[in-house]
């Protein structure tokens, strides 16, 4: 079977810490939570993904169909060691802006994880989490000071990072289908709360629900504009 593409950086690390892949979906949509996800894999399930053997196809989220994004969400649960997700709902994005939202998820997905530690063994996870993020001016933040590394476009580049865009992105499409039903004619279903013509148009005519970020939609918030609110 054909090699895959990612650098094999975990392995740097499987002698002191239990690496694990960060990634989130839903930074920025109108509407919804967000999504952040944890996925770790052991060293021999690791060679198995490079080599090809599993996880064919294994990708950045956005780059992937929904069916086969759907594939490996399967795929990913059945073969890694940890998996870990949290959603970070548009009221704590409102009080506390997104980079807080994605400190908090990781954060998150970080005691859960602690959770599942190697067998026999006292090695911490390390996260690896993709992108540029400067979190330091959270006090939070601390807890991950010599616990993380960061990877511009990681999901394209790390196995784990890949995997956990993957959970992120699934976990939050079912979501956001799920309470489409909700509110009728705003095509949750099919923008997933992205800020698609479609989904402006919706609220132009609709107003804004109690799903949507206020702090993301302040250009709906016209004085004279009609606030469903309470939808």
């Amino acid at each position: 079977m054909p090699k895959n593409h990612f650098e094999p950086e975990e392995f740097r690390f499987f002698s002191e810490y239990l690496p694990c892949g960060i990634d989130e979906a839903g930074r920025g949509p109108y509407a919804g939570p967000l999504s952040v996800a944890l996925v770790s894999f052991l060293p021999e399930t690791l060679e198995k993904i490079h080599s090809g053997e599993i996880l064919a196809g294994l990708d950045d989220s956005k780059k992937l169909a929904e069916p086969k994004r759907e594939r490996l969400f399967r795929e990913i649960q059945e073969s890694a060691h940890t998996v870990a997700h949290a959603f970070l709902s548009h009221t704590f994005i409102d009080t506390h802006g997104i980079n807080r939202a994605v400190l908090e998820g990781i954060l998150k997905c970080y005691r859960k994880g602690s959770r599942s530690p190697i067998e026999n063994t006292r090695k911490d996870l390390l996260l690896l989490i993709d992108g540029n993020y400067n979190f330091s001016r959270y006090k939070e933040s601390e807890l991950l000071k010599h616990k993380s590394h960061y990877y511009t476009k990681g999901d394209s580049r790390i196995a784990s990072i890949a995997a956990a865009s993957i959970i992120a992105k699934v976990k939050r499409d079912r979501f956001m289908k799920t309470i489409a039903s909700k509110f009728p004619g705003y095509g949750f279903e099919s923008h997933k709360g992205y800020g698609s013509a479609a989904h402006e148009e919706a609220i132009r005519n609709l107003g804004i629900t109690r799903i949507h970020r206020r702090s993301f939609t302040k250009k709906f918030h016209a004085p004279h504009s009609s606030s469903q609110s309470d939808r």
